[in-house]
């Protein structure tokens, strides 16, 4: 039988470079008043009206009651609605005063744009795309308004970056809908490393875990 040949295993990533395709900040999220609908207010309305009249009802009950005879039976009829119908307003009151929703920070549907390379002393072009999440329930899903984006130099290959250039990239939209964080990054001339790679951050916690770590081919100088 014809031997058969196994291809090769691809090279493993380097340990320093991640590059998820989503992301969520690890910031403790927000919250904000949940946004209802005309629809919404008014359905709400109509249901509080409705147990604010069964409250009055109920202590309109028990004043008759107090006018004795048979009329004390009223008291059995009063006291129930009033005591349950009262509470039941003022919770629907107080929830909806007290109604909010989270807000997460995130995105998906990452991808990285590093260009041809990168030389030292020139400007490097960075954009990185992404989509926003769908929202789970009784929250609101947003995307980080800045990205903060580090270049950074390795002396050795092993060795922990350096931070060389720092740059803010801001929110756009772009015509299909996706998110574009676009930014430029350059390294003075006559700096020297083995490695150099960029590192992105949420720039609201620009000390966290960074969104994602790349490295960058070097090419010769010009």
């Amino acid at each position: 039988m014809p031997q058969q040949h196994r291809l090769p295993d691809p090279a493993p990533a380097s340990a320093d470079e991640r590059l998820p395709t989503s992301w969520t900040s690890a910031m403790p999220p927000a919250t904000e008043r949940m946004q209802r609908t005309a629809a919404d207010r008014i359905a709400w309305l109509v249901a509080l009206a409705v147990l604010v009249f069964m409250a009055v009802f109920g202590f309109q009950a028990m004043r008759w009651s107090l006018a004795g005879g048979w009329q004390w039976l009223w008291m059995l009829v009063g006291l129930p609605f009033f005591g349950v119908f009262s509470v039941l307003s003022v919770l629907a009151v107080v929830m909806r005063l007290r109604e909010r929703r989270r807000v997460r920070v995130a995105l998906e549907n990452i991808s990285l744009e590093r260009g041809e390379g990168f030389r030292v002393g020139e400007p490097l072009e960075l954009r990185l795309r992404a989509t926003v999440p769908a929202a789970q329930e009784d929250e609101r899903t947003v995307a980080p308004e800045r990205i903060s984006v580090h270049l950074m130099r390795h002396r050795t290959a092993d060795a922990a970056g350096e931070c060389c250039c720092e740059a803010i990239a801001s929110r756009e939209e772009t015509r299909d809908g996706r998110l574009l964080y676009a930014c430029e990054l350059r390294a003075e001339a006559g700096l020297d490393a083995s490695r150099w790679s960029v590192e992105l951050r949420e720039a609201s916690d620009d000390g966290g875990a960074p969104i994602l770590t790349a490295q960058l081919r070097l090419l010769p100088a010009r």
